[in-house]
């Protein structure tokens, strides 16, 4: 916030009053009014934070493209690229968010710069499932502590990202092959009773077809018996494929929900409060 400079008092005084809305509205009436560079990059970072206090993600995002990059000093550079990996990440924007991280590395050759954004790229790292390279990025963070938190980030690190200790995840593909036996791939999943009750419909649309050819029915054998065959049993392949992106992102979230407990509880007070 630019207190010191009179033109942001309205902007910053609705800010403070947590009347973001109006807030948001009088920083872009700077930038109408302003020419100096620096000045419109600070009301753009006010409609920023503006529209992230209300939880308007993809709108303050779309706030820092607005921003004159060259103006910025390379604190200032980072304090941008913090922010557009946060916002992308809040918006669930993760792949995004990870093109940021590369875009920041870019940018700002010093990584000593960038270092407080490394527990950001963790959390963004978990959410692709990246598990190596968001254990080495947190590794990373621990390494700049002050010894003994230092060690007993790293022993915590390493818990964490254990083999064991991480998702169970199921594959798509084996979850399709497997779906050729109806219930299969729903069981594969981890749904036994759904995948049961699958293999019994379709094996009872089977038999009263088959019944109903051998007995000389022929049309219903067609339209009930393979119709429904056909419905129930080319819906598996479709129902099998949900249940295993619920299977794993219940997973996913469970895993990274502990983690970010487990190695943002010294980051209290900050911006991950928001996550």
């Amino acid at each position: 916030m630019q207190e010191d400079i009179a033109v942001f008092r309205k902007a910053d005084s609705l800010f403070v009053a947590q009347d973001f809305t109006r807030a948001a509205l009088e920083y872009e009436r700077v930038i109408f009014g302003a020419t100096d560079p620096d000045i419109i990059n600070a009301a753009l970072f006010g409609r920023v934070q503006s529209f992230k206090q209300m939880q308007e993600f993809a709108r303050a995002s779309g706030e820092l493209r607005r921003i004159r990059l060259f103006m910025l000093n390379p604190e200032q550079l980072v304090d941008y690229f913090y922010e557009k990996i946060l916002l992308y990440y809040l918006a669930g924007s993760f792949s995004e968010a990870r093109g940021a991280i590369g875009a920041m590395y870019f940018s700002i050759p010093d990584s000593a710069l960038s270092k407080n954004t490394l527990m950001l790229q963790v959390l963004v790292y978990n959410e692709l499932q990246e598990w190596d390279l968001a254990r080495q990025t947190a590794l990373r963070y621990a390494h700049n502590l002050p010894s003994p938190q230092r060690e007993t980030m790293e022993s915590l690190i390493e818990q964490l990202y254990a083999e064991r200790n991480l998702p169970n995840l199921r594959s798509q593909r084996v979850a399709n092959v497997l779906a050729f036996v109806p219930g299969l791939g729903h069981i594969y999943a981890g749904h036994w009773l759904e995948g049961m009750v699958s293999f019994l419909l379709n094996s009872a649309a089977l038999a009263f077809g088959v019944h109903q050819v051998l007995s000389g029915y022929f049309i219903t054998g067609y339209l009930v018996g393979a119709g429904t065959l056909s419905a129930t049993y080319f819906g598996g392949f479709g129902r099998a494929s949900f249940l295993v992106d619920k299977h794993n992102y219940r997973v996913t979230r469970s895993f990274n929900n502990h983690v970010r407990k487990r190695l943002l509880e010294p980051q209290r007070g900050s911006d991950f409060e928001q996550i």
